[in-house]
């Protein structure tokens, strides 16, 4: 009962923790139909994708935007989460 009523849509929210069972894809994007993107998620995927030795991952993580920018990232980036603006 506690989860029913804890956001719009209850259990279904549960849904989204499917995407961690796509193994057999480099990136699975969740996506919620209420958020609108405003920037490029270029640097996002490239940072997961590609080392942080690699001229590409270097450069996309010195792009990201972080919430933490005096922590360094780690070796390695499984996953990334967006804030809500709304």
């Amino acid at each position: 009962d506690h989860v029913e009523g804890e956001n719009c849509c209850g259990s279904k929210e549960f849904i989204k923790l499917y995407a961690y069972e796509l193994e057999q894809h480099p990136v699975v994007v969740h996506w919620d139909l209420d958020v609108a993107l405003l920037q490029p998620m270029d640097d996002l995927f490239d940072a997961i994708l590609y080392s942080k030795e690699s001229q590409r991952g270097k450069q996309a993580r010195q792009r990201l935007d972080v919430q933490f920018p005096s922590r360094p990232l780690p070796e390695r980036i499984d996953a990334f989460f967006t804030r809500d603006v709304t």
